[in-house]
């Protein structure tokens, strides 16, 4: 209670000292005690970062879809922008200047590798296969190798009827899913 009156007297006594000439809302300045006048202060070139689609791309500028819309952004001095492909995700910083977006530094986001967690049973597990049945009844098949992790215990194999958790990412060999860990219950 004391916390709010102390908060209430403190936004009363701005509010009144703006009313009559002092305070936070005073409009009023001190004489400046200085012969020489001081150069105006350069304006500070505001910094903006953006992520999104890329939609043109020439050597002065580029144009980005953002959830915020379409912006347009210069490039200066004009930089190589042959590895920029439409369609492509960018992060961009940029800053402000002159009422334009100016390119400070460009980057492709690269795909991001899709990892799935896939909860089941254990169907059957041979060679390099695993075969889990998921709560749907539908079968899942991955392909395993000696980089898979076994959780919590390195030790233990999954058997078939074990509850299990695979965590796996598209297969880089071919179609399908490769195991990248798998958690035993």
């Amino acid at each position: 209670m004391k916390l709010f009156t102390f908060a209430m007297a403190v936004v009363l006594a701005l509010a009144l000292g703006g009313m009559v000439g002092f305070g936070a809302g005073s409009q009023h300045s001190a004489p400046q005690a200085s012969s020489v006048d001081a150069p105006a202060a350069a304006p500070v070139e505001a910094r903006v970062g953006a992520v999104g689609v890329l939609q043109a791309v020439n050597a002065d500028s580029l144009i980005v879809q953002t959830r915020e819309g379409m912006q347009v952004l210069s490039i200066t001095p004009p930089a190589a922008t042959d590895q920029l492909k439409i369609g492509d995700k960018v992060a961009i910083w940029a800053q402000n200047v002159d009422g334009r977006l100016v390119v400070r530094q460009i980057v492709v986001v690269p795909e991001t590798p899709q990892r799935m967690h896939y909860l089941g049973l254990v169907s059957s597990m041979s060679g390099d296969r695993l075969d889990v049945v998921g709560q749907q009844g539908e079968t899942t098949s991955f392909r395993i190798d000696a980089t898979l992790q076994r959780m919590p215990d390195a030790t233990h194999a999954p058997q078939v009827g074990d509850t299990v958790t695979v965590v796996a990412k598209p297969d880089p060999l071919g179609d399908g899913w490769l195991a990248v860990a798998i958690v035993t219950r």
